[in-house]
């Protein structure tokens, strides 16, 4: 395989001074009219998105006028494609740079010409290898698609790369740094393997995006380079690269297993490592394997609870596959079941000694909504992170003959009982939950991964597959779909980034970006108080506001070693998870309160009044906005505040309280 790679990239890499440019005198001069167009509009007070684009199409409509003068071949009209593909990702590329960049302390002026510089170089070696993918008549379809994975790897990768610390951390990241701001062997919502990753990192590279998600990329590439080995026990080298390109490129896969720093990146991680163990211990018999799978099978627990769900997937092979039965009579499945409670011990260390909290918090505990049937749901959020395509690959699942001529498929009856109960039960389980609560949009994704050399070995050869409907979709989404994903991240990330001219933010963006700003300004409105030492901000809603608010409400953003003093919801007896039990409602009595919200409901009086002495007059606006990147002060979306004074909080009985927090959690 190695060797393909090497000549597939010799294919591929055409080792150019700038992408498409090979003569050092004219990508001279194509990057001079670049970052001269650019840091004249810059300096003439348009944005740095508006800038560098209008650069980036001066420089190629030149290098376009040029090539035509010199009569070189024109590009064919079926590669505009490619040509659209390219542009769009070499943009983000350099969005990423700038943002990245000036988010890491170079100023605006400076990141502008060196993100685009620096993008220029970057390009030849990730998106420029779009341009030379061959076109469909001139190659055959594997070695097309041999060439096209290696692309969409190579891309996703560079995304990733450019963007991870170059935008705004999430809510959910914020409330799992807060976790690492209390670090403990467990915590009431999740297991405490992200927290100690976000803590390694920020202790590596300081506070900031770098550090936070530093190990989500980590995670990533051992996901991929174990995905692959999984891949390769099942199908071929080429169609095993095929499917690391699904694992890169599928929206869940993009987002939670190698950018965000959510429990999902070192659950991914985990899963794979257990499918793979799981895979040589049963289909393969293994016995060693075994610990494998109890190393994984407990790390996993330490990240995520859902991956208990692989227990009875193997259970029910065991008990279907006759070869299999005979573990049974082994010591080494009973091992492996010690070695993973023994990596999973500081869990249930931490579940022992604070009432069990977290284990009930999953099971009755996360549900207290009113019972629903919600299977659509479920499907259409099958449908978001997934997209269609790994389900266009089930009924291949329940079929001998997948080839017309049958020949050399490598999934007979054992690889395929092996796909679906590790498939289909784990499934099973979310479905039967979705009869009557809300699913959660992201809990299926790392059921796929068991499908997806299956979905790649398909694409790889759907010229020769059976039921033409279904091949036909395949080849007819394939390809387009895996790269239109890809163009459609780069937009995204552009957007969330540094912005597109022209187009505003939605309202809903307000919960994603220009907490910087809202952090700035609640510092000075603290300032404005007349007690202004003895202020805590609160955030109204479950955890959002509060863990955004912490997270930019820090010396490395507000300067001056100034840091806000945030908590959550439940000094008015909200539920704001951990924050109830990081910060006590009872160690901000007395204090002045800055109540923040999205609704103005929530600063009625009749529901403030009797936790303080007195309230300001009025609810106020509290625009939120963005101000970088040369972008129009526009709001996003107003926000609300209002100031208690004298907080006083509600007695509340020690049955009420679900567990004490003891010196694990760092007050």
């Amino acid at each position: 395989m190695l060797q393909n790679l090497k000549t597939a990239w010799s294919q591929l890499y055409s080792g150019s001074i700038l992408p498409g440019v090979q003569q050092p005198l004219l990508a001279g001069t194509i990057l001079a009219v670049d970052l001269v167009t650019s840091l004249l509009l810059f300096y003439a007070g348009y944005s740095v998105a508006l800038s560098h684009i209008t650069g980036f199409l001066a420089s190629g409509i030149l290098l376009l006028a040029i090539k035509h003068y010199r009569s070189e071949p024109k590009d064919r009209p079926a590669d505009i494609w490619q040509i659209l593909g390219f542009s769009i990702l070499q943009l983000a590329l350099r969005a990423g740079l700038i943002a990245s960049l000036t988010l890491n302390g170079v100023n605006e002026v400076l990141a502008l010409p060196l993100g685009i510089a620096l993008a220029g170089f970057a390009g030849n070696f990730s998106t420029a290898l779009l341009l030379r993918l061959p076109a469909r008549n001139t190659s055959n379809d594997e070695q097309r698609w041999l060439l096209s994975a290696l692309v969409l790897i190579v891309c996703a990768f560079a995304l990733r790369l450019v963007f991870f610390s170059g935008m705004e951390v999430i809510p959910q990241e914020a409330y799992y740094w807060n976790y690492a701001q209390h670090l403990s062997p467990g915590y009431l919502d999740h297991p405490p393997l992200v927290a100690a990753t976000i803590f390694s990192g920020e202790a590596l590279f300081g506070h900031g995006e770098l550090g936070t998600r530093f190990g989500a990329l980590l995670y990533g590439l051992l996901f991929i380079g174990i995905f692959y080995r999984y891949a390769r026990l099942q199908v071929d080298a080429t169609s095993a690269l095929v499917a690391s390109a699904l694992a890169v490129c599928l929206p869940y896969f993009f987002m939670g297993s190698g950018f965000l720093i959510t429990p999902d990146a070192p659950l991914t991680l985990s899963w794979v490592l257990a499918l793979y163990f799981f895979y040589r211990a049963l289909v393969n018999n293994e016995k060693t394997a075994w610990y494998g799978v109890g190393f994984a099978m407990g790390l996993g627990m330490l990240s995520k609870y859902s991956i208990a769900l692989l227990a009875p997937a193997a259970a029910a092979f065991i008990l279907i596959d006759p070869q299999a039965r005979r573990v049974l009579l082994s010591k080494e499945p009973y091992l492996a079941v010690i070695v993973a409670i023994i990596v999973f011990t500081p869990v249930i260390y931490w579940n022992a000694t604070h009432n069990w909290a977290s284990f009930s918090f999953q099971s009755s505990g996360r549900f207290d909504e009113q019972p629903k049937l919600y299977l659509d749901m479920m499907l259409g959020n099958i449908m978001a992170i997934v997209t269609p395509l790994p389900l266009l690959a089930l009924p291949y699942l329940f079929t001998r003959n997948s080839r017309r001529d049958d020949n050399d498929s490598p999934f007979n009856a054992r690889v395929r009982l092996f796909i679906g109960c590790f498939l289909l039960v784990p499934m099973s389980v979310f479905a039967w939950n979705a009869l009557k609560y809300e699913p959660r949009y992201n809990w299926t994704g790392p059921l796929w991964i068991t499908l997806l050399p299956m979905l790649a070995w398909l694409l790889a050869n759907v010229n020769n597959l059976r039921w033409r409907p279904l091949a036909a979709s395949l080849k007819l989404l394939g390809r387009p779909l895996l790269f239109g994903l890809l163009c459609l991240y780069a937009v995204l990330l552009h957007f969330l980034a540094i912005g597109l001219p022209g187009v505003d933010y939605p309202r809903s963006m307000a919960r994603l970006i220009g907490w910087p700003e809202v952090a700035r300004n609640i510092e000075k409105l603290r300032e404005q108080l007349p007690d202004k030492d003895n202020v805590v901000t609160i955030g109204l809603d479950k955890y959002f506001i509060a863990s955004k608010l912490s997270y930019y409400g820090t010396p490395e953003y507000l300067g001056d070693h100034k840091k806000l003093d945030v908590s959550g919801i439940h000094l008015l007896e909200g539920n704001s998870l951990m924050f109830a039990y990081w910060n006590p409602a009872e160690n901000d009595r007395g204090k002045t309160v800055i109540m923040l919200t999205r609704s103005k409901s929530d600063l009625e009086t009749a529901k403030l009044a009797p936790y303080f002495e007195r309230l300001s007059p009025q609810v106020q606006p509290f625009p939120v906005y963005r101000d970088d990147f040369g972008l129009p002060k526009k709001t996003i979306r107003d926000y609300y505040y209002r100031i208690g004074y004298n907080y006083f909080p509600p007695a509340r009985p020690e049955s009420a309280v679900p567990f004490v927090v003891k010196s694990t959690v760092k007050q």
